[in-house]
């Protein structure tokens, strides 16, 4: 049959990728969020699968039409019920491969085959009434309709019934005589239950209705596996049918099912993973594609690492370029959240080039080509070229590569030099910028930088007009004042030139 994909309208191969670097992965703390996403264990490579993110908008819409009819509780319900009941179904095999004994071995391969035409089964029938609206699910029904009444379905199916049924008939009788066990055919014999219930009830006990769970699928002891040989040499045909189902049934699920899977978990864990970091009062959308230099803009937008790690601390912005602007250019006082803004806007970008939500009330982002960024990096002391030099050369490569479809993000740029010098050389890095088209934004302590033309955008990290030393984190389009309020924050922590100088003479 035709693979059938819930990830991709197009084979994967024809879709073209963003280009991330391992600088941007860690700058834009990308990859502790894909490992948010995940979980404790990734059994379905998921990682490769968000460290690529696209430039396709039509692979974008596909997925997002996922995401929409995910939101109806019985659908998102359905797609739940079948992951975790794959899950079953790979751990019963996966215990299976791990067992010594053979016989043991087969029939959890047998119960794992059961499972899963449960699975596929159970999943067609509730599909059938669900309100699809997205191409890749409406496909997938489509599929299963197939799929479910094909012969290798079928064959499947009554294969196991016809094995669970064999292997139903075997009866057999435990005689202990001293130290040993003897294993014989069945034969009629009384039920004490009821009396032995009885005569206990008289003393007291408890009558317990359920037995006492056992661990699942252990792996048995000498007794048992001496036991079951037993039972199985004195019944070799259904044991024999067991064998030669495995032989037939080695490879259970179907490569379309395993790929189903895979997508459901992508789009489930990504669901449950956006929701959690927007909390209470914050908002995750699917974003709009913006058209190439077209308008671009985020709403309450917020930044994924923060909401997880402080979920009661993180304050929303908003980020707008219209026109002719490129880039924003955000000063403002020190740990006033300039640094978390630029680090929001990336993360949306990457984010939204999944085809996943976004941590933004509403925003129509572009798809770019490449996603580049340069934060300010500690100096080493054995690097002999010097902090500034790694500085150029990281961004003589970024200007190399960039494009009118790049992002970048630049965080305190050139801060190492003298401010005459820093802002002559990042003025002439903006120029460049400007010349390729590329657009972003740009952190920094130089206030000219805000006033360089028509493709720049001043944004501005406020404080409280009450209290200078609090930051408010809200950073807003408004002109570069050139306020750092240092002074006031030194003052706050008892680090102010009188107070240190006081210090001192003690």
């Amino acid at each position: 049959m035709q693979t059938v994909s819930v990830l991709w309208p197009v084979p994967a191969e024809q879709v073209a990728s963003v280009e991330v670097g391992a600088d941007a992965l860690t700058d834009l703390e990308i990859a502790p969020l894909i490992a948010a996403i995940i979980g404790e264990t990734d059994d379905h490579d998921l990682t490769a699968l968000l460290h690529r993110p696209v430039r396709d908008p039509d692979t974008i819409r596909f997925r997002q039409e996922v995401f929409t009819d995910l939101d109806d509780e019985e659908t998102y319900s359905a797609a739940e019920d079948f992951v975790i009941a794959m899950w079953r179904v790979r751990r019963r095999l996966r215990v299976a491969g791990e067992l010594h004994h053979p016989y043991q071995r087969h029939r959890l391969h047998l119960d794992a085959a059961a499972d899963y035409v449960t699975a596929v089964t159970a999943l067609h029938t509730t599909i059938a009434r669900l309100p699809l609206r997205s191409r890749a699910l409406l496909r997938w029904r489509t599929y299963l309709d197939t799929y479910c009444a094909s012969p290798d379905l079928r064959a499947l199916a009554g294969d196991v019934d016809a094995v669970q049924a064999a292997l139903a008939q075997v009866r057999y009788r435990l005689r202990i005589v001293d130290r040993t066990l003897e294993v014989s055919a069945a034969r009629p014999a009384p039920d004490y239950t009821a009396a032995v219930t009885e005569l206990l009830a008289r003393f007291g006990a408890p009558h317990r209705h359920d037995p006492r769970p056992r661990p699942e699928w252990p792996d048995m002891n000498q007794t048992e596996e001496q036991i079951l040989d037993r039972v199985a040499a004195r019944y070799p045909a259904p044991f024999a049918r067991l064998a030669d189902f495995v032989t037939r049934h080695r490879d259970v699920i179907a490569p379309e099912v395993a790929d189903f899977d895979r997508g459901m978990q992508f789009y489930l864990r990504y669901r449950r993973f956006a929701h959690r970091a927007a909390g209470t009062g914050r908002s995750v959308c699917l974003p709009e594609i913006a058209a190439p230099g077209g308008p671009i803009h985020a709403d309450r937008a917020y930044d994924l690492a923060l909401a997880m790690r402080s979920p009661n601390t993180v304050v929303c912005n908003d980020f707008r370029l219209d026109g002719p602007q490129r880039l924003a250019v955000v000063t403002g006082p020190n740990q006033g959240g300039k640094t978390t803004f630029a680090r929001t806007i990336g993360q949306l970008v990457y984010f939204a080039a999944l085809g996943g939500p976004v941590p933004a009330h509403t925003a129509r982002l572009p798809l770019p080509d490449r996603i580049h960024t340069h934060f300010e990096r500690a100096e080493h002391a054995g690097d002999p070229d010097g902090r500034l030099l790694t500085e150029l050369r990281s961004m003589r490569e970024i200007l190399r590569t960039a494009s009118a479809d790049t992002l970048i993000v630049l965080n305190e740029s050139f801060s190492t030099t003298t401010t005459h010098d820093g802002v002559r050389i990042a003025g002439e890095v903006l120029a460049h910028i400007v010349r390729r088209g590329a657009w972003g934004v740009w952190v920094s302590f130089f206030d000219d930088l805000a006033e360089a033309g028509p493709e720049v955008v001043s944004m501005v990290a406020l404080t409280d007009p009450d209290d200078r030393a609090h930051r408010s984190y809200r950073i807003v389009r408004r002109r570069a004042d050139g306020h750092a309020y240092a002074t006031e924050l030194a003052d706050r922590y008892g680090l102010g030139y009188d107070a240190v100088t006081a210090r001192l003479a003690r």
